[in-house]
């Protein structure tokens, strides 16, 4: 009886045990493919089942096409190396003698892209499509083979292709992505091939190849076997599909394998299924893949990549201020990349841009005709963060991706910001130069400020920008000694005392000036702040530097307003639902004007009826409600920044 038991208990503990190991089988399928053309990149669909496919990412790239003859990624491969790492390889284009190479541990973030010159010692050449990928186990190293056609090397089946193409597959090997063998025949079996795939069957080697014979008509998929990862492979068998199909993958599923394929001129996928490669049953009326799917990769994926890949699927698209404040890898992503491209689109023949755009925006085809025939327009600006935030941008990607159109776009603006430059050492609002206010040096919202701190991280070679030539990086340094000058001679004196800034001074006499109506000649309590972080970071300060930030801090000590504090009052009449008003309150921290009138220090508001007024309450509601009149700003300066910089021996 005991036996019994135990024998029974022995049962149950083996069929939990294959439950378990059925529970556990991977049933996270992915098909990396490309769409159109292949200019936008890798796409992914996923499946449970190998049958019914959806799209992830809203059918959108996720890995943008940067390297290769035409800069295309069709006939995506991914393979999931020994090491856990995958590895994807591509068409570039139609014609040339490389292939695309990148590597990823998530199919998330992937490595630099390198275009791998595999044909380039065979001078006439003309492609190199469909690259495929696999680990031969028994050698330890990679095996890439591809098609290729080289004129007159195949002559008997010379003119069994169209428009002169006469394909066998080729191949290379590599154990380190780094160096690899010199490329030679993989396949030749009398008749013109492409679109080669191979899989693990059993001991088998199975490899699927598309017989592209056109005269007569062929077009149909047949297979080879060996025994060895990297052949020889045997003769072809007969066909075992229809004529005019192309692309084939295949996927194992429950035992069965499935092998897809790409009836491109009825613009829709087939699949059959089979169990030993000799019996076939046609399932393509069981499968459902995404609408313009083209040429790819079914593979198996961990639940984990899965739900990675999900994750990115659903966040939503980022701003141009979120794209600006992203990690080092973030910059490397498809989405990084497409913002890139943005800037490329938006940047003007001169190397600036203009502002308050939204670079970020998916753009229509429409408009980027648009912004193609607007490149040549004069005006750019440094105003409200444009040029020198984009040549920021620009700088992160190319560190990450080291494709050199974006290097190319942030020395064109370098090239730009150098230009603007006034004799003087000030910078305009907008180069080539526009009349009125936008003339004038421009302090406002740290425009020139933050030009200069560019041009200074470039001089103090920052990693960031280590890939400026010594040239320009010689001008930059230049231009931020000249920039220094300027500030000096603009700070304002008052009775004899120098004080602070204007929000802007004249570009010739060097006086403090006026912009739009409610910006009138003022001492900056907030301008100034960004000019004297700037003079703080200076390395061995001068004389002059120390005197300029001592006097600049003396003022804004003397400029603190304490015993206020600005709210926002529920309106629901108003426009905003609020009204920004000023109350007493003993206990608020200090703040500080935006605008000091010069000689009085009160502070100053302006409508757009450019009256001076000496309230907040006293200017519209639009103005006073649509603008920072009050910062907080100088509070970390005076008691954090200085203090300390005073320790390090700039006193």
């Amino acid at each position: 009886m005991i036996a019994m038991k135990t024998r029974f208990a022995a049962v149950l503990f083996l069929l939990s045990l294959a439950a378990q190991i059925v529970g556990a089988q991977n049933n996270n399928y992915l098909f990396a493919y490309f769409k159109n053309n292949g200019e936008d990149g890798l796409h992914f669909a996923f499946s449970n089942d190998g049958l019914k496919w959806q799209t992830l990412n809203d059918d959108k790239s996720f890995l943008a096409p940067l390297v290769g003859s035409q800069k295309l990624m069709r006939d995506p491969c991914i393979l999931r190396g020994a090491d856990g790492t995958f590895h994807l390889v591509w068409t570039t284009g139609w014609r040339g003698t490389d292939i695309g190479i990148a590597h990823s541990k998530d199919l998330i973030h992937w490595s630099e892209q390198k275009a791998i010159p595999v044909m380039a010692h065979e001078p006439t050449a003309m492609n190199a499509w469909a690259p495929e990928i696999i680990y031969d186990e028994a050698k330890k190293q990679y095996v890439i083979f591809w098609a290729t056609t080289i004129p007159g090397r195949f002559p008997a089946t010379e003119k069994s292709g169209n428009n002169g193409l006469n394909h066998r597959i080729y191949f290379t090997t590599t154990k380190d992505f780094e160096s690899y063998s010199k490329a030679e025949v993989f396949y030749d079996d009398g008749f013109n091939v492409i679109d080669a795939t191979i899989l693990k069957h059993g001991k088998q080697y199975v490899m699927i190849v598309k017989d592209e014979t056109q005269n007569p008509v062929k077009k149909n998929l047949r297979i080879a076997t060996s025994n060895k990862a990297a052949g020889a492979y045997s003769k072809a068998s007969a066909p075992f599909t229809m004529d005019w199909v192309e692309g084939p993958t295949a996927l194992q599923v429950n035992g069965e394998w499935i092998v897809y394929y790409d009836m491109y001129r009825d613009k829709k996928y087939g699949a059959l299924k089979t169990r030993n490669f000799k019996t076939w049953e046609n399932i393509s009326d069981q499968i459902s893949l995404p609408s313009g799917i083209r040429h790819g990769t079914a593979f198996a994926v961990s639940a984990e990549v899965l739900k990675n890949l999900e994750a990115v699927s659903q966040q939503p698209r980022i701003s141009w201020r979120q794209a600006q404040q992203q990690s080092a890898a973030w910059y490397s992503t498809p989405e990084a990349i497409r913002i890139a491209e943005n800037l490329l689109l938006y940047q003007k023949d001169n190397g600036g841009w203009d502002k308050n755009i939204e670079m970020a925006k998916e753009l229509a085809p429409g408009e980027r005709a648009e912004l193609l025939e607007d490149k040549d327009a004069a005006y750019a600006t440094i105003d409200n963060g444009a040029t020198y935030s984009q040549m920021i941008y620009l700088a992160r990607v190319f560190n990450v991706t080291h494709q050199e159109k974006y290097q190319s776009a942030f020395i064109k603006g370098l090239d730009y910001l150098l230009a603007a430059q006034y004799a003087n050492g000030g910078w305009p609002q907008y180069f080539p130069l526009r009349k009125g206010y936008y003339k004038h040096i421009t302090y406002n919202d740290d425009a020139m400020i933050n030009v200069m701190s560019l041009l200074r991280d470039i001089t103090r070679e920052k990693s960031l920008y280590q890939f400026v030539d010594e040239s320009r990086r010689t001008k930059c340094a230049q231009a931020v000694a000249k920039g220094i000058e300027c500030i000096l001679q603009t700070q304002i004196s008052v009775n004899g005392k120098k004080t602070a800034w204007c929000a802007q001074h004249d570009e010739i006499t060097l006086a403090p000036a006026s912009a739009r109506a409610y910006e009138k000649i003022s001492l900056s309590g907030s301008e100034s702040i960004g000019i004297v972080r700037f003079l703080l970071a200076t390395e061995n300060p001068s004389p002059q530097i120390i005197e300029a930030v001592k006097a600049a801090t003396d003022w804004l000590a003397q400029a603190k307003i304490s015993g206020i504090k600005i709210v926002q009052k529920p309106d629901p009449t108003a426009p905003k639902g609020f009204d920004r008003i000023v109350v007493q309150d003993e206990k608020a921290e200090p703040l500080w004007a935006r605008f000091y009138e010069i000689g009085t220090n009160r502070p100053i508001f302006c409508g757009r009826d450019s009256i001076i007024k000496y309230s907040l309450a006293e200017i519209e509601y639009e103005r006073r409600n649509g603008y920072n009149w009050y910062t907080n700003a100088p509070q970390k300066l005076l008691t954090v920044d200085f203090p300390a910089w005073q320790k390090r021996g700039a006193k």
